[in-house]
């Protein structure tokens, strides 16, 4: 069904927009990133290994992928269902987490966490696209996709305030996401049947899927190689800061102005949605490049670390913004297009990380970080190509193919 045959939307009410955003910051920001910062207080109660510890990391990227495959094929049809999915899957996991009595229930209740992420992108992107009119769906898109950043600022904080009593941080995750996913499921808007067209027609799975990948080759390529770099900042950031000489709470630091430069994303909103989508996939990848490579060669620089990292919190919570606007403008299915995008990055920063992790053996921090902003860099150059130069715009069909 062609938008413009859709009965007009009414515009969102404030508060979808702020429990949308506090959704994608309990399941991102806490639920799946929290990891990473907690890491410390977990190894020392569980006796986590550095082995133990990356496999979790990986596994948790595995079963993302999973729920995100899930939510590509159930979001279309059944964005509350999966909605509410993406909150209890998340509360369901910290609150194992805050309770965990050994390393196998611990485990288990980290992938738990991090498998609302995967089911929250598309069914949020389902949910922003019926209760917002076609004009502004792109800026509220790119205004919900900030709240990674709240997530990893509000992370950072509870690290810092809590400390040892990391089982009570949990609980307060757990709380987060329940809350939010219930204001957003009483805020949704059920929307009027398409004028004069009947119910809003959904396509067979078959279909579906079609629909979905056309058009999509070159953003899939785009986003994995992206995601090769991103890993560097993402799983070796603090502990390359902390390395050069910072204290734990000094790089908790410098965690939360990453998460405040993602943040700051919800400024750029209008930014993307009015610009051609080649261009701000150029600035936002080659933005993450830089601060990339500023991080790993100024680590032991407080002032322009803390600066490259709210620099790539931005860039970064951006560059995934545009992914989600690329799958609105390319595919049928928008809810599905972002979830192959999405997949398709986190794989990239899965394959990424023990790479990066290598050279940082081999050739130290410096080398392996500017080598990971290369790749970043070159996330821009694989979507090159005839669908790169139509004018894709946010809110519009273009009729590219991969």
């Amino acid at each position: 069904m062609k938008r413009s045959l859709w009965s007009r939307r009414p515009a969102p009410s404030t508060g979808f927009a702020v429990s949308a955003v506090a959704l994608i910051a309990a399941t991102y920001g806490l639920a799946r990133l929290g990891y990473g910062l907690f890491l410390p207080a977990f190894s020392a109660s569980f006796s986590l290994s550095p082995t133990v510890a990356g496999l979790t990391s990986s596994g948790a990227s595995v079963l993302y992928c999973v729920s995100a495959a899930l939510g590509f094929r159930y979001a279309p049809g059944h964005p509350r269902a999966v909605t509410l999915l993406a909150g209890l899957s998340a509360a369901l996991g910290s609150i194992g987490v805050a309770c965990a009595q050994d390393t196998a229930m611990f485990t288990g209740a980290v992938l738990l966490a991090g498998t609302g992420a995967g089911f929250a992108s598309p069914a949020l992107v389902e949910l922003v696209q019926r209760n917002t009119a076609p004009a502004r769906e792109g800026r509220l898109q790119s205004v919900v996709n900030s709240g990674t950043g709240f997530g990893v600022v509000a992370a950072g904080i509870l690290s810092l305030v809590l400390g040892d009593a990391w089982r009570i941080a949990w609980l307060l995750i757990a709380g987060i996401a329940l809350a939010s996913v219930l204001s957003v499921l009483r805020l949704d808007r059920i929307l009027a049947v398409p004028a004069g067209n009947g119910p809003r027609r959904r396509d067979a799975p078959s279909l579906v899927a079609r629909s979905s990948v056309r058009g999509l080759g070159r953003p899939l390529a785009g986003a994995f190689v992206f995601g090769l770099g991103c890993a560097a900042v993402w799983v070796y950031g603090r502990a390359t800061l902390e390395e050069s000489g910072m204290t734990a709470s000094m790089s908790a630091g410098a965690w939360m102005a990453l998460g405040a430069g993602g943040a700051c994303a919800i400024l750029a909103a209008r930014w993307l949605a009015d610009h051609r989508i080649p261009t701000t996939w150029s600035v936002t990848a080659l933005g993450t490049a830089g601060a990339t490579a500023l991080l790993g060669t100024a680590a032991g620089n407080p002032v322009l670390a803390y600066l490259a990292a709210a620099v790539f919190g931005l860039a970064y919570t951006a560059a995934t913004s545009v992914l989600i606007l690329w799958a609105s403008s390319v595919a049928e299915n928008s809810a599905g297009g972002t979830s192959l995008l999405f997949t398709a990055l986190v794989l990239g920063q899965a394959a990424g990380a023990p790479l990066v992790g290598s050279l940082i053996e081999a050739a130290g921090p410096a080398l392996a970080f500017s080598a990971a902003a290369v790749a970043c860099a070159a996330g821009t150059v694989v979507t090159a190509g005839p669908a790169a130069a139509t004018h894709l715009r946010t809110g519009r069909r273009a009729d590219v193919s991969s």
